[in-house]
């Protein structure tokens, strides 16, 4: 992808500059569609299917348009052009949460406001500067559209596609019974393949997270995936029971299960969808098959111990069953169509479409990360400041072209003070390697422009190539050299230029470092585990309110609200998770603790989904077994409070000071299996004991994540309070 960038752009940005600086014979018209062509294909470089690819141009140039005549009309003051400045900047930056062709244009859109709004002009200036804008955009688009486009989308539909047939196999492996190391190859070929969705994900120019219906399935599938991977590799049974239900239906949500996952892959790539409503079918005839066999070995005398060990064994299929009917819908969705309508959605399914759902989700990602705790609302506002901060003293102080200072600030500043300290050390010493470079080739050239001409596609394709490919010091050297052969086309000044821009990229850089020791210096790590307490607080209140409905407390509360909670609780710590995975220098917490905690939180959610389906949908409430949900409600307690305590410490800096008591899997036993001998075998009072029996094994299965997470808990906040400098 790299490659085809970098290509469009040696060939396309030389050509169009010489358009305008030699037959158009406009400075204005040249600067800004040299820079606007560059924005766009480097920058913004948009992927996906033609149609849309280019209606994402078209719309990032009116975009940009307007932003431009915005710049030139403030650019007389600079005060004022700081101020303008802050609001565009905390906008574009706070935009990019909606991912899609919204992130993608980010860029682009802040280098046409800071070229407009750097450089001083009249209003008059304006049609001139739009001239050059606009001949940039219909050259990208064009260029964008129709030389050599890389169509990235269906390489990454591609990858889930092959990430569903991998964890279709897994199943199938359990489900067949062969040795421990032969599902663990299962699970360790299927956690390759969704990181290799998620690795073209990251490297999509276009990633598909946005605001449409399609976007968020797509996203939803991908984790879900990663769902169905960890159940997997943690099952529910933890005994190896003396006696199975061997039933008929078993076996047919097993096949309902690796069949409609193979579909998946096939409806992601054009196919007709999965027969999802054949797999609901499947999981509910599985759930009333189980209930008989409970009540017939319980009539036949069958000890309630053995029945209870019997019951545990298909735990782990009815999880993944669900979790499947939830990216198989998704994955409907993600392709375009409809899901069935006779099918049950599970929660978290996008279910509104067209311009009210992408209203609702707007609205929805707005409102979440409106919050103070927000790492996107803290990486806005430090955007927003360190470019305000840049105009106003870059013209304040004169400084020709102030809007190098801009684009140094922008260039390195990250979200701690540490990690933009690194990368202003890195600014520089790529400016300063291509100033060398740069200044031998305008000292070679001389007053001859043929030699920079020529120069000129090979300095943009390793300055749109370097950045991505090889590095951050390698593209700033390569930026620069392009940038005094631009500037000495337009008025030849040799090598004064490269160093007026090391100059420019210092006090750039310098505003970083002052913007990022003042807001948030400890950056994502402090985010992180702060998102993470919320999401874990949200988690614990939605449990709380499923455990009751399940266990026959009928509460008046508003299960949608709670989860709407829970959900944004968890993008917050999602998006904290990616910016401290993006952060550049050393990271004190191992990623792979950092995940841990997030999918936690994720595994906290689904169970609480499952518990309020088992009660609301499938009708399974405690009320014939009253002293075994008493029981159980005393453990749910014992165990949201771990959940509390988890919070907690991480809000609190506070690292392993507390020993939370913990649930007994001894009570929840008992209780089970009290509720199980006072049935009798009875078909109603069977399905009261059930729900006692489901409530104690989420329980159980939620207290193994709690211990787990002692560890990773600890490391976050040892993270958390480590100095910003170190």
């Amino acid at each position: 992808m790299a490659l085809h960038r970098a290509t469009r752009a040696a060939v396309v940005n030389p050509a169009v500059f010489a358009l305008t600086l030699l037959v158009i014979r406009d400075l204005q018209v040249a600067t800004f569609a040299v820079f606007g062509c560059f924005g766009l294909l480097v920058m913004a470089d948009f992927g996906g299917p033609r149609r849309t690819r280019a209606i994402a141009y078209a719309t990032t140039a009116l975009a940009g348009a307007a932003l431009i005549a915005i710049g030139s009309v403030v650019s007389f003051s600079a005060a004022t052009a700081a101020i303008v400045m802050l609001v565009v900047g905390f906008a574009l930056s706070f935009a990019g949460v909606f991912g899609g062709y919204i992130a993608a244009a980010q860029t682009a859109l802040l280098l046409a406001f800071v070229l407009s709004a750097s450089i001083p002009a009249s209003v008059s200036a304006i049609p001139t500067r739009l001239a050059g804008w606009m001949i940039a955009a219909i050259v990208s688009t064009l260029a964008g559209v129709f030389f050599w486009p890389w169509f990235e989308h269906a390489s990454l539909r591609r990858r889930a596609a092959d990430a569903c047939l991998t964890v279709a196999d897994l199943v199938a492996a359990m489900r067949g019974g062969p040795a421990d190391e032969a599902v663990a190859g299962r699970v360790q070929a299927a956690r390759a393949a969704v990181s290799a969705v998620k690795g073209e994900y990251a490297r999509t120019g276009m990633r598909p997270s946005g605001p449409t219906r399609k976007d968020r399935a797509f996203v939803e599938l991908v984790t879900q995936l990663g769902q169905v991977i960890e159940v997997a590799e943690r099952p529910f049974h933890q005994r190896r029971p003396s006696l199975r239900p061997c039933i008929r239906e078993g076996d047919l949500l097993a096949a309902a299960v690796v069949e409609t996952l193979r579909q998946d892959a096939s409806v992601i790539t054009g196919a007709p969808p999965p027969a999802i409503r054949e797999l609901e079918a499947a999981r509910r005839a599985h759930r009333e098959a189980l209930d008989r066999w409970a009540a017939d070995e319980l009539r036949a005398g069958r000890t309630a111990d053995a029945v209870l060990d019997g019951l545990d064994v298909d735990h782990t299929l009815r999880v993944i069953a669900y979790l499947t009917i939830a990216l198989s819908t998704n994955a409907v969705i993600a392709a375009g169509r409809e899901p069935d309508d006779a099918v049950l959605l599970p929660a978290g399914i996008p279910r509104l479409d067209g311009a009210r759902g992408v209203a609702t989700r707007t609205a929805r990602t707005i409102r979440t990360h409106l919050e103070p705790s927000s790492t996107v609302l803290h990486g806005s506002a430090r955007v927003a400041v360190g470019l305000a901060l840049s105009v106003l003293l870059a013209r304040t102080l004169g400084l020709n072209h102030a809007f190098w200072v801009v684009l140094g600030t922008l260039s390195v500043l990250r979200s701690n003070a540490l990690g933009t300290g690194r990368t202003t050390v890195q600014a520089l010493l790529g400016s300063i390697i291509g100033f060398a470079v740069g200044g031998v080739i305008a000292g070679v050239a001389g007053r001859d422009s043929t030699v920079m001409w020529i120069a000129m596609p090979i300095a943009t394709f390793l300055a749109s190539y370097a950045a991505s490919a090889i590095g951050f010091v390698t593209g700033q050297a390569a930026f620069t050299v392009m940038v005094i052969i631009i500037f000495n086309l337009i008025s030849p000044a040799g090598w004064q230029v490269g160093l007026v821009r090391v100059e420019d990229i210092a006090v750039g850089t310098a505003i970083s470092v002052v913007v990022g020791v003042l807001l948030w210096p400890r950056g994502a790590r402090r985010d992180l585990a702060r998102a993470t307490a919320g999401f874990y607080r949200a988690v614990r209140v939605y449990l709380g309110l499923a455990f009751s409905l399940v266990l026959g407390e009928d509460r008046d509360a508003d299960i949608g609200r709670t989860r709407a909670d829970a959900e944004r609780a968890r993008d917050r710590a999602a998006e904290a998770f990616d910016v401290f995975l993006n952060e550049r220098g050393s990271k004190p917490l191992d990623p792979d603790a950092a995940a841990h905690l997030v999918s936690a939180g994720s595994h906290g959610l689904l169970a609480a989904d499952l518990l309020v389906m088992v009660a609301i949908d499938l009708g399974y409430r405690a009320t014939d077994c009253p002293d075994g949900a008493r029981a159980v409600e005393s453990q749910v307690r014992t165990l949201l409070a771990g959940f509390d305590d988890l919070a907690d410490r991480l809000t609190s800096t506070r690292n392993g000071e507390s020993h939370p008591e913990r649930p007994s899997e001894e009570s929840l036993r008992r209780a089970a299996l009290d509720c199980l001998r006072g049935s009798g075998g009875d078909a109603d009072a069977t399905r009261g004991a059930m729900a006692v029996v489901i409530a104690g094994e989420w329980v159980e299965n939620l207290v193994r994540v709690e211990v787990d997470l002692e560890q990773p808990v600890d490391a976050a906040v040892a993270a958390a309070g480590t100095h910003w400098w170190r």
